[in-house]
């Protein structure tokens, strides 16, 4: 006879009201990080456009990381957490700056030859480029047939977007590959982070990897001595320079991290989906970008692209 309460279903968070609450908060915890993180990288891109067009890309970047390790150092005294320095930690550390540092010094380096929605549309094709490095570098599970589909969208829809089916809407394309090589580097950073073997606290992750870029931007001012900011920067790039040092460097960097601990890099990218929509209304609404109707329809094919690879890749999770 069977016992109907045998081990496994005493285990069972159905069976277990406390184990199915800890599910519940966990998962809504990490819904909560995933919109966060959302929110706050929709408004970077416009962030780093009025930084850069007051200050230069280096200084401006150098401002920002200075502002931010000093926030970050502030988190761990409040939480006391002692940051490790073994050999394994510093090598995560160093892979995280290259998201922080390779990553956004091109980022940066674009920002004042494109507009920010296209700069977030660029970095919104990074799941396909995830997925692709997945399976071609690191030898993962090969796309679907839903996953091919959604990757020639996406590219579908960033080819509208940036003009090339048009003749009325052009680009600084100098500025557009610089964008790519930021993104790839974000990606690169993204598997190089998860490829270390070390479990690192998220807060310890973004102050390691947000100190080695600090440093690396300061090795960088000697050669842009002659662009040192000699004034006071305006309202606007003062208020572009706090939110990306607290929100887009701290914050979301510790949120980010966290979910790297909890899912792979390919889903993680996934947050990318809603980033253009939210990053192309800022854009207008606060900078008065233009809106062709070829960024509309490249915005709505990489979104559709995007949908379609997101629900492949969550029905195999």
């Amino acid at each position: 006879m069977n016992n109907p309460f045998n081990s496994k279903d005493l285990s069972s968070p159905l069976c277990d009201p406390v184990a199915a609450s800890l599910n519940r908060n966990s998962r809504l915890a990490t819904t909560g990080q995933f919109i966060t993180v959302v929110l706050i990288w929709s408004l970077t891109p416009l962030a780093a456009v009025w930084t850069v067009n007051e200050i230069h890309w280096a200084w401006g970047l150098f401002i920002r990381f200075s502002l931010a390790i000093a926030i970050a150092f502030v988190c761990q005294l409040y939480f006391k957490i002692k940051m490790p320095v073994h050999p394994q930690a510093l090598l995560r550390y160093a892979a995280g700056a290259i998201g922080l540092f390779a990553s956004m010094a091109f980022c940066y380096m674009g920002a004042s030859k494109v507009p920010s929605a296209i700069i977030s549309m660029i970095y919104g094709i990074a799941p396909l480029v995830s997925g692709l490095m997945a399976i071609y570098i690191f030898k993962s599970t090969a796309f679907s047939a839903y996953q091919w589909m959604g990757l020639m969208l996406g590219m579908f829809g960033l080819f509208f977007a940036l003009g090339f089916g048009s003749q009325s809407f052009t680009l600084n394309y100098l500025g557009v590959g610089l964008e790519l090589i930021a993104m790839l580097l974000y990606v690169l950073s993204a598997f190089a982070v998860r490829s270390v073997n070390a479990s690192i606290h998220p807060i310890n992750q973004m102050t390691g990897a947000t100190l080695v870029s600090w440093v690396g931007y300061g090795s960088l001012l000697p050669f842009f001595w002659s662009e040192m900011p000699t004034q006071l920067p305006s309202l606007q790039s003062s208020i572009a320079l706090i939110y990306s040092a607290l929100f887009s460097s701290v914050l979301a960097m510790i949120f980010y991290y966290a979910l790297l601990n909890k899912v792979s890099p390919t889903t993680l990218m996934l947050i990318t989906i809603m980033t253009p929509v939210l990053a192309t209304v800022w854009g207008n609404w606060l900078n008065q970008e233009q809106l062709s109707p070829d960024l509309i329809l490249g915005l709505f094919l990489l979104c559709l692209g995007l949908a379609l690879y997101s629900f492949q890749v969550r029905s195999k999770v």
